[in-house]
């Protein structure tokens, strides 16, 4: 029988090899976004927005937010849709894949913002604006360099054709039916949710503020 310390370290002894498993942009991406995250979440957590006071910007901000997580939480689905089971075993230029080459990433950064703006401050979506742009144009170029490696002469020939970020919409195309894995797409639909979620959650918070269940120690323009 195993005791609980050989249970606990099995189970870390797994979540390492998980980790190492993964390549590097994985790896780094995710623990980027854990970082930035549990940094946001502690100014969210303890800060609130000098807004309150000006209903027009406040709900403004707050329907921006709305907007951006929607259309985030569509992209990410939609490009799920077209790469589920397919990445790495062949180049998708289909769906939204066929207006820029990183739709993934063009759809998360709106949905990032979108987020951002509903904190209905205008300091985190700045913030997040600013992370964008500094760290996802090194992971596009990683990408890129891996894809020629996988796909050599097709995939430069898709980069001469298709935009890197910014989408040229006239370009989408659509089969009329597509094969994907549903398992695969299922854990990609729930993470894309994830844009909605958040913005309920930031609700919940601003209204432990409101209640004085939490207190706040700053307020961000």
């Amino acid at each position: 029988m195993m005791c609980t310390a050989d249970i606990g370290y099995s189970m870390f002894a797994c979540v390492i090899m998980s980790y190492k498993n993964k390549s590097w942009n994985e790896r780094s991406r995710r623990l980027i976004t854990l970082v930035f995250g549990l940094f946001l979440g502690f100014v969210l957590i303890f800060g609130e927005s000098r807004w309150e006071t000006s209903p027009l910007i406040e709900e403004s901000l707050m329907l921006l937010g709305c907007i951006g997580a929607s259309i985030g939480a569509f992209g990410r689905i939609w490009c799920s849709l077209y790469i589920a089971g397919y990445k790495n075993a062949r180049l998708v230029m289909d769906g939204p894949y066929g207006m820029c080459r990183n739709p993934l990433y063009f759809f998360s950064f709106i949905g990032g913002v979108g987020v951002a703006c509903a904190t209905e401050t205008m300091t985190i979506p700045l913030i997040v604006l600013v992370a964008f742009a500094v760290y996802y144009p090194l992971i596009i170029k990683r990408e890129q360099k891996r894809l020629t490696e996988l796909f050599g002469e097709e995939y430069s020939r898709y980069c001469d054709e298709v935009p890197a970020f910014f989408p040229r919409w006239r370009r989408v195309s659509q089969p009329e039916t597509y094969t994907v894995n549903p398992k695969v797409f299922t854990h990609n639909f729930i993470d894309a949710l994830w844009f909605i979620w958040l913005i309920g959650i930031f609700e919940f918070v601003s209204g432990l503020h409101d209640s004085g269940v939490l207190p706040v120690w700053f307020r961000l323009p």
